[in-house]
């Protein structure tokens, strides 16, 4: 799959529902992951794998691909100390991303509105009420929700079935390719949200950032 670039008027979406990741989406909460991503690989000596490498992954997934390339490496254990080392660096604050209580303020109340994260349900919510969106969402899921997360589709299928639509009405917001991989199989349509161009990301349509999506309503044409 190409990694279509978005024009200057940005996206413009149709959709019975839209369902958007948090972590680096909504909030600004990626580079802390990435961050402790990096000192645990350069703690085991992995200096020459990129940390980006790793973005979007839940601690689970993160803690086998770091066992793939060091079999001395307890997953379980690994996933504890990620998850334990991340709840702290949250804890200082964390900025909401430009455009997103714009955005789901626009949304909210015209189209049902969800989250799916491969983030624990403690740190998701605690993020999104610090950043004042949680009471613009109808449904938050959570890493503790699915059997498999991110880039599995679990996630968004789960998303749209409590919303109660078709996937295949959905629109998904996504700035890592583990998480437009989800989507895409869910079969919903893809809007990429990344400023960076060195992420590629599997998305129907790309934009640099929240201020260039706006929905169009369904029956308005």
């Amino acid at each position: 799959m190409l990694d279509p670039a978005a024009g200057p008027a940005g996206a413009v979406v149709d959709a019975a529902a839209v369902v958007v990741d948090c972590d680096g989406l909504l909030v600004d909460s990626e580079g802390a992951w990435l961050d402790l991503v990096r000192e645990v690989l350069d703690e085991r000596g992995l200096h020459a794998v990129p940390a980006a490498d790793l973005r979007g992954l839940s601690a689970a997934d993160t803690a086998r691909r770091v066992r793939a390339l060091d079999p001395t490496v307890d997953a379980d254990l690994l996933v504890r100390h990620l998850d334990t080392r991340y709840s702290a660096a949250l804890r200082s604050g964390v900025p909401r991303m430009p455009g997103a209580l714009e955005l789901l303020g626009a949304l909210h109340g015209v189209v049902p509105l969800a989250v799916a994260s491969n983030g624990t349900r403690t740190d998701v919510t605690a993020l999104l009420r610090d950043a004042e969106l949680l009471d613009l969402l109808e449904v938050v899921v959570a890493v503790e929700d699915v059997a498999r997360p991110k880039p599995a589709p679990d996630p968004y299928l789960l998303a749209a079935s409590r919303l109660g639509v078709d996937p295949a009405s959905c629109v998904a917001l996504e700035d890592s390719a583990a998480g437009a991989t989800a989507a895409r199989a869910a079969g919903m349509t893809v809007v990429g949200v990344n400023a960076d161009p060195r992420v590629v990301l599997p998305s129907h349509l790309r934009v640099t950032g929240l201020d260039l999506v706006g929905l169009e309503q369904r029956g308005s044409r």
